[in-house]
């Protein structure tokens, strides 16, 4: 207990201050008409809960931009998010995969990702405005397609380029309540 409120209290000094030590995330993967796309979305988060604890001595922080400890590949097929392949977060171009069967009980890939309700974010073109945190870069367009229950439900294209974009700061301070979150919500999941 005493290393969970340590913890809580050095990550609430982080999210709180202007400027903080971080890393960009590795993205996960979307095979989507035919292209591989990164997608600045985690959908596998989601599935973890009281319901569906995190395994432990699964995923391992073993890269500074790759929190999470895995990069998970998806594919939308026949208008359903599926979940292919997950590999370890080790920021490595060989990175072992991780059996899906220590996450979903007495599955094998593909997955159908019928717990995701939620947003892929998926950068198109240049770079507009980078952000040495999380996913918080601007690029160009975002093609955004919206998942209620693992089906595709809705896709759009938002052009950051007519937006007036956040200072780095508040996109910085943005991706630090996100992690500050994410690691709470890990924290109470253990």
């Amino acid at each position: 207990m005493k290393n969970k409120i340590f913890f809580v209290s050095i990550l609430f000094i982080v999210v709180t201050s202007g400027k903080a030590f971080s890393t960009a995330q590795m993205a996960d993967h979307l095979i989507y008409k035919g292209e591989t796309l990164p997608i600045f979305t985690n959908p596998l988060e989601s599935f973890f809960s009281d319901k569906n604890p995190r395994p432990s001595n699964t995923f391992h922080f073993l890269c500074t931009a790759c929190w999470r400890g895995y990069i998970a590949t998806w594919k939308i097929e026949d208008n359903k998010l599926y979940l292919i392949k997950i590999v370890e977060g080790t920021c490595s171009s060989d990175a072992p995969e991780i059996d899906v069967s220590k996450i979903f009980k007495g599955k094998k890939l593909p997955v159908e990702a019928y717990w995701y309700s939620g947003i892929l974010r998926i950068p198109r073109g240049k770079m507009l405005s980078y952000v040495h945190m999380g996913y918080g870069s601007v690029y160009e367009k975002e093609l955004i397609l919206t998942i209620e229950n693992g089906k595709l439900v809705k896709e759009e294209t938002i052009d950051n380029i007519k937006k007036n974009i956040p200072s780095e700061e508040k996109r910085t301070n943005e991706e630090l309540e996100k992690l500050g979150e994410w690691e709470l919500k890990n924290l109470n999941n253990k």
